[in-house]
């Protein structure tokens, strides 16, 4: 999930556009994690020590790893070290980003350190899928730490991404969010939670991308936006409605219950309470989640 939010913040920060990130994404499946970019996100060598290297390559026919040793930059050690571990998603993406002529190792090494330091975060952090700063990644991406209900916003988006990355995929952008009163679409399926407080949650898209969503969840091809597909995606919403009311029971003793879904066709939705709209941007096209906790 780390890299996803990492491709946001490239985004807001303006360092990449939406179609090079977009493009990005799709590349990162063939692309493979180098040494220099390895050693820069460990703090070992710099990007200019990097690029000196690359532009040795051109006249020395040595692996990097090689040149990188003799010229004093790595030892051999930090060399198979780097080598042997399982390169990061997010160091996947800023190499696709590299490759593509989008960012220079430099821009590279800057963005990566600013977002750590921005966001406090270690290696050990964003290796841990568990990991407290992951929950606060999402507050702080969106805001929510000035939300009444911070903490649920904040631990129902982390599912619900970690949900994402499990049934539909990992090719996706998170955008910034929008407070909203109502919601219109061609397609929305809508979800009360009741119980020891309330809570209303939304998927709102178009045609295109609701057959999409639904095919990614049940693995098969689709051609409308019909009952079959609505049972799909309002199933993909249940059961992550479900997980976090099973969470909150558990961790708080909060007793939440599913209310049955509505689906509405070319309509709209109003809400009692300001809800927060999260635009997810696919490679098929942006998906939108709608979350509104109120008492």
């Amino acid at each position: 999930m780390f890299a996803q939010f990492f491709g946001g913040y490239l985004l807001n920060k303006n360092l990449v556009s939406a179609e090079d990130l977009a493009l990005a994404i799709e590349d990162k499946a063939h692309t493979r994690a180098r040494l220099g970019v390895l050693a820069i996100n460990a703090g070992l060598m710099t990007a200019d020590q990097v690029e000196h290297i690359n532009v040795a390559q051109q006249s020395v026919d040595k692996r990097f790893g090689t040149l990188a040793v003799e010229f004093g930059y790595l030892t051999e050690t930090d060399v198979d070290r780097l080598l042997s571990e399982q390169p990061k998603d997010y160091l996947v993406l800023g190499q696709t980003l590299v490759n593509n002529g989008v960012l220079t190792n430099s821009q590279f090494e800057k963005a990566i350190n600013d977002y750590k330091t921005e966001n406090k975060l270690s290696d050990e952090d964003i290796s841990n899928s568990q990991s407290e700063k992951l929950i606060g990644l999402v507050k702080k991406f969106y805001h929510f730490n000035t939300a009444e209900y911070a903490r649920i916003y904040s631990e129902y988006i982390t599912l619900l991404y970690k949900n994402i990355i499990r049934f539909i995929g990992d090719d996706f952008t998170p955008y910034e969010s929008a407070v909203v009163r109502s919601v219109e679409a061609e397609n929305i399926v809508s979800q009360k939670i009741g119980g020891q407080y309330n809570a209303q949650i939304c998927i709102v898209c178009g045609r295109n991308e609701y057959i999409h969503l639904a095919e990614r969840f049940s693995k098969e091809s689709l051609s409308e936006a019909d009952e079959y597909a609505d049972a799909i995606v309002g199933e993909f919403l249940n059961i992550t409605n479900g997980l976090f009311s099973v969470s909150e029971s558990n961790e708080y003793g909060n007793e939440l219950t599913l209310e049955p879904q509505e689906f509405i066709k070319s309509g709209s939705v109003e809400f009692a309470n300001d809800a927060f709209l999260i635009p997810v941007a696919f490679s098929f096209g942006e998906v939108i989640f709608v979350i509104s906790v109120c008492e």
